[in-house]
């Protein structure tokens, strides 16, 4: 059985996991734990340089309280792959914290190696506890999206004789301020009087995470207000002057704010799956210890409770809203894309008919000229028609031959220089 050991030194050589004495769930392969860590090195680690920043309670600096940071949101983070697996084996930390630290590095988006995570274990008067926790705060950068997704990566292990330690990754300077502050001596009636005390730091962090929530959702519901407007005050033919232009811009842009309030209830369904493991984690602390049950965190966390059920169903509403609107603002514009549609082509058949009218009139005015052309006495004479018909290309085509014989004679019968030849060249310039 795992015995949790603070006095224990690794030696020189070790290497987390697999040669470390930690918990990890039974069946699971540590030399795959390793080989994992090992190719995401370059993005989880920084090559070389880096370390680890430690809590600070009253100006007093807690040694066994570490953060690891990275040098922006999604960057690496700023430690090297030896000295994470030193601080790891120097802790022992338990192998369900890996995948947690595998959510952190360089990323290029808010949809890269995502996954909310909690577990924690308990053995005799210890525990292990870790999560991932995800969380939108203002980013303050004056352009674009004020808002920004934030993560937070906690680990404690806690002993027998309530000797703390605590790993942190990414921890904003907000919530490294609430868990000092959680630590200090202005919390120490609610340590008291707590049975569960060392899990009280936890409380801090999911009380910095979920402030913005309410701020966040007004953002949110502003931005679907915008749709709501154009979608339910637009008459589907536009014959209003006062109506809105809707474009396809609009259907792709609520679609993003769709894909952002997904994003949010996920968000915010991390929130509640750490919540709850820590929930029941306290519950299980708290029954251990016999004695009056006088712990104010109970309150707390029923408040905290229902303060995330509030901001689920909110969000659950707000999908809904902008789901409706999306599919309103589609037809809106399939309606009059089809009115359109419709219309074009009943300029196309006009334009066709208008033609084919045209047409016969030529095909009219053709068959009139060709009747003025014959309605001469000489083709109108039924009686003197074959006379006159014989008459007419028996003079025609003499001269035509005679004119044909006349040029060919003047190009190569008679002597160039001629009086003749000269004469009927004038003749044809």
């Amino acid at each position: 059985m795992h015995t949790f050991m603070f006095d224990q030194r690794t030696h020189q050589g070790d290497r987390y996991p697999v040669d470390i004495n930690c918990y990890a769930p039974i069946g699971e392969d540590l030399s795959l734990c390793d080989r994992q860590l090992s190719e995401e090195s370059l993005k989880l680690f920084q090559i070389s340089g880096g370390g680890t920043d430690v809590l600070r309670q009253d100006g007093v600096v807690l040694t066994s309280n570490s953060i690891v940071r990275p040098t922006f949101s999604w960057s690496q983070l700023c430690i090297t792959e030896l000295a994470f697996r030193t601080l790891l084996a120097s802790l022992r930390v338990f192998t369900p914290f890996l995948p947690v630290v595998h959510t952190f590095g360089t990323k290029t988006n808010d949809k890269q190696r995502v996954r909310d995570l909690a577990f924690y274990r308990v053995l005799s008067s210890a525990y292990e506890f870790c999560y991932n926790i995800r969380y939108f705060e203002l980013n303050g950068r004056g352009r674009g999206n004020p808002w920004s997704l934030r993560q937070t990566g906690v680990y404690q292990k806690c002993l027998a004789n309530k000797q703390s330690t605590w790993l942190l990754l990414n921890s904003s300077n907000y919530i490294t301020d609430r868990i000092s502050a959680a630590f200090g001596g202005q919390n120490r009636s609610i340590h008291e009087s707590c049975k569960a005390s060392q899990l009280l730091p936890h409380l801090f962090i999911f009380s910095a995470a979920t402030r913005n929530w309410d701020q966040y959702t007004e953002n949110l519901r502003q931005r679907s207000m915008i749709f709501d407007e154009k979608a339910y005050s637009s008459h589907v033919n536009e014959t209003y002057s006062d109506d809105y232009e809707l474009l396809f811009s609009d259907v792709q842009e609520i679609m993003s704010l769709n894909e952002t309030i997904t994003l949010a209830s996920t968000v915010l369904k991390g929130q509640r799956r750490a919540f709850s493991e820590y929930s029941s984690l306290h519950a299980r602390l708290d029954k251990r210890k016999p004695g009056c049950h006088n712990c104010d965190t109970v309150s707390t966390l029923e408040m905290l409770e229902a303060e995330l059920q509030h901001h689920h169903e909110a969000m659950t509403i707000l999908a809904r809203t902008t789901s409706r609107t999306t599919q309103l603002l589609s037809a809106i514009l399939q309606t009059r894309a089809n009115d359109h549609l419709r219309a074009t082509t009943a300029t196309i058949r006009t334009d066709i008919t208008q033609i084919q009218l045209q047409l016969g009139q030529t095909r009219l005015d053709t068959g009139q000229l060709l009747r003025s052309l014959f309605s001469s006495t000489m083709f109108s004479d039924s009686d003197n028609s074959t006379f006159y018909i014989a008459l007419y290309f028996g003079i025609t085509l003499p001269l035509l031959l005679a004119t044909l014989f006349l040029l060919i004679l003047i190009e190569k019968g008679l002597p160039r220089g001629t009086r003749v030849q000269r004469f009927f060249q004038g003749l044809l310039k």
